[in-house]
């Protein structure tokens, strides 16, 4: 085999390794779709133990589920992503509201409200305003060393991501564990991405 052709296969391999990773840096940062479609929960599908805090599906998906007066909620947590998908349901059943959200944290993206009959009334843009993404809040913590928490976690502390009001501005926080007694806060201009705050708080674990 010439040189030039051993060349060639190097080209297309460490491209092809290069298209690899870039494909995966872009599932993860991406936010996934959701359908804005009427759904019905099965509540018999969610039976366990009390002392069960999680179940796992075939596909190694993991799901929370809880009951209140009002209804039903679940998350659904995949492995491989930052985001989890949100659900509430009316006692009935009927599906009331759905969004993605941070693992540990506010809701990213579209949140679709029904009403009890199961007709879509609302698409509300929980991103309006914020043209800091959710892409970027995942980029800005890969630079700083933040390790965010992907799938489910039944214990620990998780680093959290919440969409807030401070001094009339939207922002994002960020509150991430440094020590076992100290969590950092860093608040981030919605707009903009600028640090407009950043300290240190002692963690207190029960």
């Amino acid at each position: 085999m010439s040189s030039v052709n051993i060349e060639k296969l190097f080209v297309v391999f460490f491209l092809g390794l290069f298209l690899q990773c870039q494909s995966q840096e872009l599932k993860e940062t991406m936010i996934p779709k959701i359908s804005n479609e009427f759904e019905k929960i099965t509540i018999q599908n969610f039976k366990k133990k009390k002392d069960d805090r999680c179940i796992e599906t075939p596909e190694a998906i993991k799901e929370t589920f809880s009951a209140s007066k009002t209804g039903y909620r679940v998350s659904i947590y995949h492995g491989d992503t930052f985001y989890k998908l949100d659900k509430s349901y009316y006692k009935n059943g009927y599906i009331k509201n759905k969004s993605l959200s941070f693992n540990m944290g506010s809701s990213v993206g579209i949140l679709y409200h029904f009403d009890k009959s199961g007709r879509l009334i609302k698409e509300e843009n929980t991103d309006e305003g914020y043209n800091f993404k959710p892409e970027n809040i995942i980029t800005y913590c890969e630079k700083n060393k933040i390790d965010l928490p992907k799938g489910y976690h039944d214990s620990g502390y998780q680093t959290r991501v919440l969409k807030q009001d401070f001094e009339g501005k939207k922002v994002w926080r960020i509150s991430h564990q440094i020590a076992g007694d100290k969590i950092e806060e860093i608040i981030l201009d919605g707009k903009t991405g600028k640090e407009l705050q950043k300290k240190t708080v002692p963690f207190y674990n029960p």
